[in-house]
Parts: C-alpha cells; structure tokens; sequence
C-alpha cells in the first residue's frame, strides 16, 4: 500500500517526460514548460475554491504534459487497512491523474490522455483514436490560468502558480 502511493504518480511522470508513442503530434511551449500547482477553482456557475487540495501539472518543452489533482476542498481520508470499500471509493473518485500529449494554438492547449485513471478517457496514440480536450489558457505575471472549453469540464477553470523550488 505504502509503496503504491509512489509508483502511480512516478508512472505517470515517467510517461510524460520520456514521451509517447507517437510524438510528431506533440508540440509543447516554452512558457507553460515546467511545473505549476493549482491555487484556485472555479466552477462553470461562477462558485470560487480558493482553498482546493493538491493539485500539480507539468507540462513539457516536447509536448506531454502530466495532471493530477484531488477535487474539492476538503482533504481525502487516510486509507488504512482496515478501510471499507466505501473508504477507497472516496478517495478514489475525489482524485483526478491523466497524462499524454498537447499541442498549443494561440491561446488554446489542446490535450490527448495517453492513460487516465478513468479508463474512458484514454486514446489510442498509435491508432489515432482521439479524445482531446482543450482549454483556453493565459499567462500573466507568473499565473497560468486554464479554462475548460470543452469535455467534461466545460466552463471550469483553474488558476496555478509556480512552485517554490525543491530544497534539500
């Protein structure tokens, strides 16, 4: 259990910084490369979590980009052994994790899941079998601001910073 709480999220890095399958799509940007974390969202009716739960994406100079962030504002439960079903479901259903490839025009990013914790979400690279999804984007004084134009998040938007640098 331990161990696994490590492994997901390094698979998932892995895959979006050693790239895809397919990566004459993949077309990153240099501005949005690197890490940033989620400091806010905002509903499609307007409603502010100014106080969210973790949330990281990394975006790479090559065009993969990495997402995984817990919904709402309060902080999943610890899962133990001794934890039910309904336990695991709850913290299972409040996270989000997809990585794959973008590709930016103008102000809109573009992303294909490579592999998603919903399995319904995840495209076939080498077949060209598409689920892209997009967002509108703006960098202004060191805030990434990403808003949902289409898929399941239509209307939602995410406002990140930089994170403060690693320190030994």
């Amino acid at each position: 259990m331990r161990a696994s709480r490590f492994i997901t999220p390094l698979a998932v890095l892995c895959l979006a910084t050693a790239g895809a399958a397919d990566g004459a799509h993949a077309q990153g940007s240099p501005d949005l490369a690197g890490a940033w974390i989620v400091t806010s969202w905002t509903s499609p009716d307007g409603e502010v979590n100014a106080q969210p739960q973790r949330g990281l994406f990394l975006f790479t100079e090559t065009g993969h980009y990495s997402m995984m962030y817990v919904s709402g504002s309060e902080p999943r439960a610890a899962l133990s052994q001794t934890s039910t079903d309904a336990d695991r479901l709850a913290a299972y259903d409040a996270f989000t994790a997809n990585s794959g490839r973008y590709r930016v025009e103008g102000n809109v990013i573009t992303y294909e899941a490579f592999v998603a914790k919903n399995p319904n979400y995840m495209a076939g690279f080498m077949t060209d079998e598409g689920n892209a999804v997009t967002t509108a984007y703006a960098i202004d004084d060191g805030t990434l601001t990403l808003e949902w134009t289409s898929g399941n998040g239509a209307g939602r938007r995410a406002t990140l910073r930089r994170p403060r640098p690693a320190t030994r």
